[in-house]
């Protein structure tokens, strides 16, 4: 990225990032695959209470050993995907704390900043095919959004944020900072890309509910899909609660409830129950040390997101794409995932939500809501969108178990119960059951429709955003700390002297450089290589080199563009 004009702190720098993982760690990878003990298989007949993922598993290893090939997927990523890292002062931390984050410019010039938020525990990487969608809409007429999409703390190339602190505020606070100070967005929107009310922990709804209502003067609205909302009460909201209380007796119809809105709340099935994890470090030690482990849970986790409805049809995944899915986790060390899903159980237990805080302005938002498989589907306000795809060599039907047990419906939530907080601009409905959890996979229209819709209203409505063709570069000129608590200091913001060059390979640099007359001594290979650590920084990592601290691997694996950018 182009150097900014004055001094600033090395931390708050926004750097462009590139993969580049150490053999080391790809070897030690295969070592422990070709040692894999499995558990021996339970006497038959087989049971119909559990899953028994043998049969699964074992081809899957074979792959990895024999075909998969980590480099190609590595190169791809580095040439196709515009991929940066920034650190945070955090005061409850000695060590600054790096976000990677994908930061792509919409050449329109009518573009809308859009911070998109991954479903837990999903990295950033694995929605790089929502970018082109988003940036270059192949309608014209539609809107187009300069997208930035960040991992969460502890997964992926972000570090963890300390024990100490709150993981929802905390990261709030800093993608919130991050929009604004590094990358000079005075104003943006934000949207998820899963159902609130089947993400662990309601990690999904709570980050963005944070985002929303703690941020709402640069926050200007959010999109959520299948929100965690409550009936209104009498004494917080007399006025909502008299619109619920007569279209309860008038079985929709009046006061912005429909008919089916009922039936979708009496027959939807309660949200899926997704265990807490109270204890990360159990589960860390037998996860850290085993590839085969850690593909096991994640494939149990996509079990737990996979439907009836996508059970038998084409592929959701190949062998790669599962493959890689289990390195974006077990490459870093899965402690990070983890210790996020435990300190956001513990902070915001699912049975007792802390009551949301009160600004001045209800924060603005659109909702997208799935009708239940009880609701009459004679009226069509938004037909699903087409969930056709690529063939592929693995589908959910290969992950076995029996399709009762399978039970992804988010939990259906009259859409009017929002108007009790939030300042609802836009509600979309689905005629449909979702196909599964996993919608930025399989219905990633779901995610395009709802976050257009909101902006079209956004635009009519706030005149503080205003389409921009920013600049890429933003630093700051002060070095106090981030707060990882949901509270930001002003920032006076230094855009670069001009727009930074548009990412180019590496032959194409040392070409030009060629050009101009200097000579170009420096190894390729060094320029796949990441920044150099920064003094005291440390971290775990799955292999037990370094120790103990904050900072995620300097070189860490991610999933290509390709294996999730099927249209």
């Amino acid at each position: 990225m182009a150097d900014a004009v004055g001094s600033s702190p090395a931390a708050d720098e926004v750097r462009p990032y590139k993969i580049h993982v150490p053999t080391r760690h790809l070897n030690l990878a295969r070592q422990k695959l070709e040692l894999t003990r499995l558990p021996r298989e339970g006497s038959l007949p087989k049971s119909t209470e559990w899953w028994e993922p043998k049969p699964v598993v074992e081809p899957l290893i074979d792959y990895w050993v024999e075909k998969y090939n980590f480099r190609d997927i590595e190169s791809n990523l580095n040439a196709n995907i515009p991929q940066f890292r920034t650190s945070f002062a955090l005061a409850e931390s000695e060590s600054p704390l790096r976000i990677h984050f994908i930061h792509a410019r919409s050449s329109s010039a009518d573009a809308l900043p859009l911070l998109v938020l991954p479903p837990f525990p999903l990295t950033n990487l694995s929605l790089s095919h929502l970018i082109h969608p988003l940036t270059t809409p192949s309608d014209s007429t539609q809107q187009a959004f300069h997208v930035v999409i960040p991992s969460l703390p502890g997964l992926g190339f972000s570090d963890s944020l300390p024990n100490n602190s709150s993981p929802i505020a905390g990261t709030a606070s800093i993608f919130n900072t991050l929009m604004t100070a590094r990358l000079g967005y005075t104003h943006y929107l934000t949207t998820t890309t899963s159902p609130g009310s089947s993400s662990p922990a309601q990690i999904d709804f709570l980050l963005a509910h944070t985002l929303s209502a703690t941020y709402s003067d640069s926050n200007l609205a959010t999109h959520f899909i299948s929100p965690v909302l409550s009936p209104p009460k009498l004494l917080a909201s007399p006025i909502e609660f008299a619109k619920w209380s007569l279209a309860w007796f008038m079985r929709g119809g009046v006061a912005g409830y429909e008919e089916r809105d009922f039936l979708g709340y009496y027959g939807s099935p309660s949200s899926p129950t997704i265990a807490e994890i109270k204890d990360p470090n159990t589960l860390a030690y037998g996860l850290c040390d085993s590839p085969v482990g850690m593909l096991a849970f994640v494939l149990r986790h996509l079990r737990k997101a996979g439907s009836s409805d996508v059970i038998g049809a084409k592929g959701t995944f190949t062998k790669e794409e599962l493959i890689t899915l289990t390195n974006l986790a077990w490459l870093p060390g899965p402690e990070g995932l983890l210790r996020f899903w435990s300190g956001t159980s513990l902070h915001h237990p699912s049975h007792q939500l802390p009551p949301p805080p009160q600004p001045k302005t209800k924060p603005k938002v659109g909702i997208t809501v799935f009708a239940s498989s009880y609701t009459s589907s004679s009226t069509t306000t938004t037909p699903a969108p087409d969930p056709e795809s690529n063939t592929t060599d693995f589908s959910l039907s290969h992950l076995g178990g029996h399709h009762h047990h399978l039970n992804p419906r988010p939990k259906f939530c009259p859409p009017a119960w929002a108007h009790s907080f939030y300042s609802v601009l836009h509600t979309t409905r689905i005629d449909s059951q979702p196909l599964s959890s996993l919608l930025l996979f399989e219905q990633p229209d779901v995610i395009f429709t709802g976050v257009r819709s909101l902006a079209k209203e956004v635009l009519n409505t706030d005149k503080r955003i205003i389409p921009i063709a920013p600049l890429a570069g933003v630093v700051v000129d002060s070095g106090a700390p981030v707060s990882a608590a949901a509270t930001t200091q002003e920032k006076t913001i230094k855009p670069v002297a001009s727009e930074p060059p548009i990412l180019r390979t590496i032959r194409e640099e040392k070409a030009e450089e060629k050009g101009k007359g200097k000579d170009v001594m420096m190894d390729e290979g060094l320029l796949l290589l990441p920044p150099q650590t920064m003094p005291g920084v440390k971290r775990e990592l799955s292999d037990g080199s370094g120790g103990g601290g904050l900072s995620s691997p300097d070189t860490l694996v991610e999933g290509s563009p390709s294996p999730f950018g099927r249209a």
